[in-house]
C-alpha cells in the first residue's frame, strides 16, 4: 500500500493529560508459549478486545489499531500500530451486583489477581470456593504505589462489592483492612505487603494457609472495582519510578506514570537517557537483571508494577564466599535462617520462608540467597 514504511509520529494523544504518548513504537505484547490465539491475524482491534488467553487469563488489546502476529527465534510478538485515541478513565458508578455480573467482567476484562500474577483473577476466585477466611489488605506487595486514598474515596463501591463477597461466600468471615480494621503497622514496611507475611502477623497463620484463604490487595480491588463499576478494562497499571545516583541515594519521583499494557518505554528513556544508562524492573529485592536503556522496553502490565533508572551499573559483580556476617539471618523477618544454605550456621527453615529477598539484598559477598532457597526447596521438596 505504501511505496515506504509507514509511521505515525510522536504526539501529544488526547485525554491522556500532559503525559507524551510515542506513536512511532507499535504496542509489542509477548504471549506465553502455550497461550491461544483469539484472532485471526494481522486484524483490527479496538481497545478490550481479547488478543489470547493464558495461564494468567485473556490479554486485550490496550489500544485501537491494526494488530500482527510476527515470529523469530525468540518466540512470537503481537504488535499493534495505534491508529485511535485512547479510551480514558471513567467514574465509577456504585451499583448492586449479582454474583454472576461480579464474576462475568473478571474474564471479559482480563483481570488478574496482581497479589498472585500467576492467576486470572476468576481462576483464584473458583478455587478459593470453600474459603472460610477472606482478606482485605491494605498494602501492595512493595507499596510502590498507594490505592487505599482511591479505594477510600469511592466508598459506596466498596459497600457493594462486600455484599457480593458474602453472596459469594456466606460462610465466610471477611476481615476488611481497607476500611473496617486498624492497620496493624502505623507505616508500611517491607515485607508487610507480601500476602504471607501479611496474614501470618495479622491473623497468626502459617504461610501454608495463604493457599485457602482469598486474599485481595488494594491493587487487586483497585482494578477490579475499575472493571465492575466502570467497565475498564485491565490494560493500563500505574507505576512507580524510582532514580539511582551515582552515589548510592534512591530518589521516588513525585508522581506515578500510567503505562499501557505492551507500550514502549521509549518516551521515558528519551526523558531521562541522559543521565541514567540503565535501568530494573520492580525492587531490588527481586533481583532482576539490569538493562541497557539504548536496547528499548515494551512494559508487561502482569509481571511489572515500577521501575528504577541507575547511574551506572556494575555488571563485573560476583560472588564471594560466605563471610558469615550474619546479615541475612538476623534480618530475617521470619527467623528462617537462609544462612545455614551458605554456611555450618544452624538449619534452614523452609516452612518460614517467603522469598521476600532481603536476605540477597543485604548479602556483602553479593550471594543471591533466593536462588539458593529456590534451589533447595526444588530438591527437598518439589516446588
Amino acid at each position: 500500500m505504501f511505496s515506504k514504511p509507514f509511521l505515525l509520529q510522536p504526539r501529544t494523544v488526547k485525554e491522556t493529560g500532559n503525559r507524551k504518548t510515542v506513536l512511532d513504537e507499535p504496542y509489542t505484547l509477548f504471549p506465553d508459549k502455550d497461550a491461544l490465539l483469539l484472532k485471526d491475524f494481522p486484524v483490527r482491534v479496538s481497545v478490550g478486545d481479547p488478543l489470547y488467553k493464558q495461564s494468567s487469563g485473556s490479554v486485550l488489546s490496550p489500544v485501537n489499531g491494526i494488530a500482527s502476529l510476527e515470529h523469530s527465534e525468540e518466540g512470537s510478538k503481537i504488535r499493534i500500530v495505534q491508529d485511535g485515541n485512547f479510551i480514558g478513565s471513567k467514574p465509577w458508578i456504585p451499583k448492586t451486583l449479582k454474583k454472576e455480573e461480579a464474576l462475568e467482567p473478571m474474564d471479559r476484562l482480563g483481570l488478574v489477581s496482581l497479589d498472585f500474577p500467576e492467576h486470572s483473577l476468576l481462576s483464584y476466585f473458583k478455587s478459593r470456593q470453600k474459603t472460610s477466611l477472606i482478606i482485605l489488605a491494605p498494602f501492595t506487595r512493595t507499596q510502590d504505589v498507594d490505592y487505599l486514598p482511591e479505594l477510600r474515596k469511592n466508598s459506596e463501591c466498596h459497600t457493594r462489592f462486600l455484599e457480593v463477597l458474602k453472596s459469594l461466600f456466606p460462610e465466610a468471615q471477611i476481615r476488611d483492612y481497607i476500611f473496617g480494621l486498624k492497620s496493624p503497622v502505623k507505616n508500611y514496611a517491607y515485607p508487610w505487603g507480601i500476602p504471607e507475611y501479611f496474614v501470618s502477623q495479622t491473623e497468626k497463620l502459617s504461610f501454608s494457609k495463604i493457599k485457602e484463604i482469598l486474599y485481595l490487595g488494594p491493587e487487586t480491588l483497585y482494578n477490579l472495582y475499575r472493571a465492575l463499576f466502570a467497565d475498564f478494562p485491565f490494560i493500563e497499571r500505574e507505576i512507580a519510578l524510582y532514580f539511582l545516583g551515582k552515589n548510592g541515594g534512591l530518589r521516588k519521583a513525585d508522581s506515578t506514570v500510567r503505562i499501557r499494557n505492551g507500550q514502549s518505554l521509549k518516551f521515558l528513556f528519551e526523558e531521562y537517557g541522559p543521565k541514567y544508562s540503565n535501568f530494573t524492573l520492580n525492587s531490588f529485592y527481586e533481583k532482576n537483571p539490569v538493562r541497557d536503556i539504548k536496547k528499548g522496553f515494551y512494559w508487561d502490565i502482569r509481571q511489572n508494577y515500577s521501575l528504577v533508572f541507575l547511574t551506572k551499573h556494575d555488571s563485573g559483580r560476583r560472588e564471594f564466599p560466605c563471610v558469615e556476617c550474619g546479615e541475612c539471618s538476623y534480618n530475617c523477618p521470619t527467623q528462617a535462617n537462609p544462612m545455614a544454605l551458605v554456611s555450618s550456621f544452624g538449619n534452614f527453615n523452609s516452612s518460614l520462608c517467603m522469598e521476600c529477598g532481603i536476605c540477597t539484598f543485604l548479602c556483602p559477598s553479593t550471594i543471591s540467597l533466593r536462588n539458593k532457597i529456590r534451589t533447595w526447596k526444588e530438591a527437598n521438596h518439589g516446588f
